[in-house]
């Protein structure tokens, strides 16, 4: 029978929720990035074009270069899937531009859920979730 491995290997691949045992977060793991150089803002408070919300839902979700220094720094990556399946997408967004010490470029998406995207010059995309990241866009953190 063919489906049990499959179903094995599934479940051997799948990631390990964080030891709260919750089953509701990420594997996280330090995303090893260069201290940052410059942030520059594209975007502030945009809406995903796949969202059939009005674009006045996401007009306060708006981040300083200080936060998404401090976002950048301080989150922790995740796996693809992860951030695709675990985490809560909202249409809520910032985006723009970094420069790491050391050269590498990148642009970066943050959501307003606290999950975040850079994609870099040297061919890596780093998925990031930084539950515990403060900012007064996030919505406040539920203990």
């Amino acid at each position: 029978m063919v489906i049990a491995p499959l179903l094995l290997a599934l479940a051997a691949s799948a990631s390990v929720a964080t030891a709260d045992g919750s089953g509701t977060e990420p594997k996280m793991r330090n995303a090893h990035l260069a201290p940052i150089t410059t942030v520059t803002i594209e975007n502030n408070g945009a809406t995903s074009p796949a969202s059939k919300e009005p674009a006045e839902q996401c007009a306060d979700f708006k981040l300083s270069a200080q936060e998404v220094r401090k976002y950048i720094g301080k989150a922790a990556e995740v796996a693809e899937h992860d951030y695709l399946h675990m985490l809560d997408w909202s249409p809520c967004h910032a985006s723009g531009k970094v420069t790491f010490k050391g050269g590498v470029t990148g642009t970066w998406e943050i959501q307003q859920y606290r999950a975040g995207s850079l994609k870099l010059s040297n061919g890596r995309t780093v998925y990031l979730y930084c539950p515990k990241c403060k900012a007064k866009a996030f919505p406040a953190v539920e203990k």
